[in-house]
């Protein structure tokens, strides 16, 4: 480094013929401490590794996230964000800094870091050397995986503990693999460096979940080689975790298995991609017993539900393929009594429990939740119980006092379970129908009841009318009876039989208006005394 500093040459008297000592200052400057936006690629190559994109790919607001992304610098883009690079600690000199590009962001600091890179300048464009600072040894279990959505190999370093942003080493700014054939690959946050996770692609899987790219060009030479070390570079310096892991040879390939029936004993499957010096091994992961030949499986399974087929290369050379399956039935085990999940007819609880731990997902009314998985939700317990309280991120997912339909999906088993929950809403909304129904019939009776009232005092009234009519004409034929007698006193006995007949007849007719008047309050006190008891 061109570094200035003020030095002192002492010289003898011997050789300058003075006691005193001499101060010589040539081209002092003093040294200037802050942090500098760094790009990965310039970062990487100041320490030995060449080939770093520049650019790691971020997605959604996780470029933002401080717990996963602390100490890094970003640019936000259409698809969300990316991250350029590493806000990292730097030493430069005065007349240095004057000349430094303004794009690398220098930003001054009063104190001296306990780790940092040394800059020059030339043309405008900084210079880094190798971290200055402390290099530990750090013990750690770590273990290579082969198969994950986020890329072709991770290693996870066990007691990392890296969450919040920082690790038990201090905020990770860089992450260095190193091999046993001198090989050199840097990483990057998100893309790579995750939690206590080390992820990259090897140009196997060349998208994750999210559909970003990953960028696997740079790693296509770790495949095959041997692991010697990880290297963390955090604010003191560099924490070296030693290991011996063999990195895998990964290969495009398709292993394709034909539907399974827990009534069948076997099915054929096929595979296409692997090399030619791949020495296959298989073995079944799941309950059951099983025998697997190349292109035959064999099986004798009690419940349905996911198998997992395993190929290794008995070499070791290759990396192992991991291929699901599914062993399936057409039969329910499982039925709703209004509360929980219980043994259908003809079933055990072995099947029931079986049904339950394969379930896959519920749909509650248009909404369906995935039963497991990062953004799963539990909504039937283990002993069939619906969750009332199951919450999707803070949403309640029954946040209405009201029926719910709810359908239950299960891997293997091909029919689903359907069945309305809350039910008992559905029947009071069905009862309160009912009792509006008998108010009405109620009140429909009581229209009636008036109107045969009404109906009855018009027939009262009418024979009221009836009765005073013939009370008249009674009384019209009474008075012709006097004035025939009165002026007739010569008629003869028949003339007076007539007259007596009419007597009696008209006897008759007040007694029978007699009876009818009575008749008439008897249905009154009638009528009075069922509506006084109806309404009461």
């Amino acid at each position: 480094m061109s570094k200035k500093a003020v030095f002192a040459v002492l010289l003898s008297t011997a050789v300058l013929g003075s006691s005193l000592p001499l101060t010589v200052t040539a081209n002092a400057s003093d040294v200037v401490y802050g942090t500098m936006e760094i790009p990965y690629s310039e970062f990487y190559s100041s320490e030995g590794v060449d080939g770093v994109d520049a650019v790691s790919s971020a997605t959604a607001n996780k470029w933002k996230n401080e717990n996963l992304v602390k100490g890094t610098y970003s640019v936000e883009t259409e698809n969300g964000g990316d991250i350029l690079g590493v806000k990292y600690f730097v030493a430069i000199s005065s007349d240095d800094l004057a000349q430094l590009d303004e794009s690398y962001h220098f930003e001054k600091s009063d104190e001296v870091p306990q780790a940092y890179k040394n800059v020059t300048v030339e043309n405008g464009k900084a210079v880094f050397s190798e971290v200055v600072g402390d290099t530990t040894k750090e013990q750690k279990e770590v273990s290579i995986s082969t198969e994950m959505p986020w890329g072709d190999y991770v290693l996870d370093i066990s007691g990392l503990n890296n969450s919040g942003g920082t690790s038990e080493f201090g905020t990770i700014y860089g992450v260095i693999l190193e091999t046993a054939e001198g090989d050199k690959y840097g990483m990057r946050h998100l893309e790579n460096i995750w939690r206590d996770e080390i992820a990259w692609s090897s140009g196997i899987k060349k998208s994750e979940p999210h559909g970003n790219a990953l960028k696997y060009e740079q790693y296509v030479g770790l495949m095959g080689q041997t692991l010697t070390s990880i290297t963390f570079i955090t604010e003191t310096g560099y924490h070296t975790v030693p290991v011996n892991i063999y990195i895998p040879i990964k290969f495009e390939n398709t292993v394709e298995i034909a539907d399974s029936s827990i009534k069948d004993i076997a099915t054929t499957f096929t595979t296409t991609g692997f090399p030619e010096d791949y020495e296959k091994a298989y073995f079944i992961a799941g309950n059951g017993q099983f025998s697997v030949e190349d292109g035959t499986i064999n099986y004798k399974v009690e419940f349905p539900g996911e198998y997992i087929l395993e190929i290794s290369d008995g070499k070791g050379k290759y990396a192992t393929v991991n291929t699901s399956f599914v062993i399936s039935t057409d039969d329910m085990p499982a039925q709703f009594d209004g509360e929980k999940l219980t043994v259908a007819d003809g079933f055990s609880q072995a099947d029931l429990d079986s049904f339950i731990r394969n379930i896959s997902s519920v749909t509650v009314d248009e909404n369906s939740y995935a039963a497991s998985g990062k953004r799963g939700v539990k909504i039937i317990a283990e002993d069939g119980t619906i969750i009332k309280d199951a919450a999707m991120r803070d949403v309640p997912v029954f946040a209405e006092d009201k029926p719910y339909k709810i359908t239950v999906s299960a891997t293997g088993y091909n029919k689903t379970l359907e069945f309305v929950f809350n039910d008992d809403k559905k029947q009071d909304e069905n009862s309160e129908v009912s009792e509006v129904s008998e108010i009405s019939e109620v009140s429909e009776n009581s229209e009636v009841s008036e109107n045969s009232e009404v109906s009855e005092n018009s027939e009262v009234s009418q024979e009221s009318k009836e009765i005073s009519e013939v009370s008249e004409n009674s009384q019209t034929s009474v008075g012709n009876i006097e004035n025939s007698n009165t002026n007739n006193n010569s008629n003869n006995n028949n003339a007076a039989t007539n007259t007596n007949n009419n007597t009696v007849n008209t006897g008759s007719s007040d007694f029978a208006v007699i009876a009818a008047l009575m008749a008439a309050i008897s249905a009154l006190a009638a009528m009075f005394s069922f509506k006084k008891k109806k309404y009461n």
